[in-house]
This record gives C-alpha cells, structure tokens and sequence, in this order.
C-alpha cells in the first residue's frame, strides 16, 4: 500500500533522528521551514508534528521551538519497533533486543506450563498442524510469531502478550531470511512441538529447555544474517 504524504514525510523524519543527522536536544526546523521544506501546507506538518511527539522522537516546547527527545534513554516500545523495522538496530540495540525477549520468553513458557487449558492447547496443536504444511517464507515467519504470541497468551499475563504483539510487523522482515532454509526450518519445526508437548505435561523446567534452545538458535542466525549484511 503506497505511503500518504504524511506517512512519508514521518517515515523520514524518523529516520534522520534515529540515525543522528538530527540529534537529542538539537531544534528542528520551525513549522513553516518545515513546510516549505517538504513544500506541503501546515496541517500536514501539524499532523507530522503530533505523530512525532506522540510517538516519543520530539518534544514541543510551547511557542518556543521543537527539540529532538532522548529516545534512547525516554523512548517506548514504538521506536523499537521503528529500528527493527528500518533496519537500523546497531549491535548493542540487537544484544538489548534480543536479551528482553529471552527474559520475556523463558517466563512466558513457564507460566504457560502453569496455566495452559486444554481448549488452549488444542489451538496450539491446530497452529502447529498449519505450520509444517507452509512453504512460503513470508508465511513460515507470520506462524512463527502467531506461535510466540500464543506462548504469551497462554502465560494467562496480558500485558506479555501486547508487548510480543507489539513487534509483530516490524520482525517478519527481520525472521523471514533465514525461514527461506529448510533445514533451519525443521529445527525450528522440531522445538515448537517440543515446547508444546511439555506444556501439555506440564513441565515448565523442559518448556523453558526447549525454548531457551530454540531462541539461542535463531539469535545465532539473526546475528550472522546482521554481520553479513554489514559486510556488504
């Protein structure tokens, strides 16, 4: 689906901040400078403007000027999810990624162990079925994050469950490379069975075995995928 106008011009703000050509602290261009800039009216700009602030890039400072915010250190879960989705996570920002998601995964698969019902478990059982058939690497990814975003629902935590749903555009490009390899795909195939399996027997110790596993796997590949695509 093609951008607005709008959608472009924060895509791109949001970009030159997250990359440091604008900097924590550094003014932006005023309003009208804005709009001249990108030679649209003023409501756009205002509706820019909002998203920007609303988001946690910017701070308004009233009739004075807009500075660019602390996002590293004030941001929210929305600027993360731009990184990913930008492809601009440097590599102390994956570690952090992929470090929060460990800590949220191993206790989400314990709780699950804890509180899975059988109605639950059979959906479960029903995404897995759909997921060996699937060859399409675009799709093999979206069922990868439907089974992590399960694995948080059954925790019987809610919030884990938004703060997984929360990256669920913006890592399918991140995943979907490396479910392109069959063989990797099979490992990841094999783990969630597992994971399920000792969910069903109420094993929390082997569901967090089996997902620890299955997560140091893929940040493996995540990591190799990341330094080659440096090198080139």
């Amino acid at each position: 689906m093609k951008k607005s106008l709008t959608e472009t011009i924060i895509e791109e703000l949001k970009i030159s901040i997250l990359s440091g050509e604008y900097k924590p602290g550094e003014k932006l261009p005023t309003l009208r400078e804005l709009a001249e800039l990108y030679n649209v009216s003023r409501s756009v700009i205002n509706a820019v403007v909002v998203d920007l602030e609303t988001n946690g890039y910017i701070k308004i400072v009233p009739t004075k000027w807009i500075e660019v915010a602390d996002w590293e250190n004030e941001g929210n879960l929305s600027i993360l999810s731009d990184l990913v989705q930008y492809g601009m996570l440097n590599a102390k920002q994956l570690q952090d990624l992929l470090e929060a998601r460990k800590f949220l995964e191993l206790e989400c698969v314990r709780k699950a162990a804890e509180n899975a019902t059988k109605e639950q478990l059979g959906r479960l059982r029903a995404l897995l079925i759909e997921e060996e058939t699937e060859d399409d690497p675009k799709k093999r990814a979206r069922y990868d994050l439907l089974f992590h975003y399960a694995i948080c629902k059954l925790s019987g935590n809610m919030v884990y469950g938004f703060i997984m749903k929360a990256f669920e555009a913006s890592a399918i490009p991140l995943i979907e490379t490396f479910y392109s390899d069959h063989e990797v795909y099979a490992f990841v195939l094999e783990k969630h069975q597992c994971i399920a399996n000792a969910i069903a027997d109420k094993d929390g110790t082997k569901a967090e075995q089996e997902m620890r596993l299955l997560l140091e796997h893929g940040e493996t590949i995540i990591r190799k995928l990341t330094e080659k695509k440096e090198e080139i």
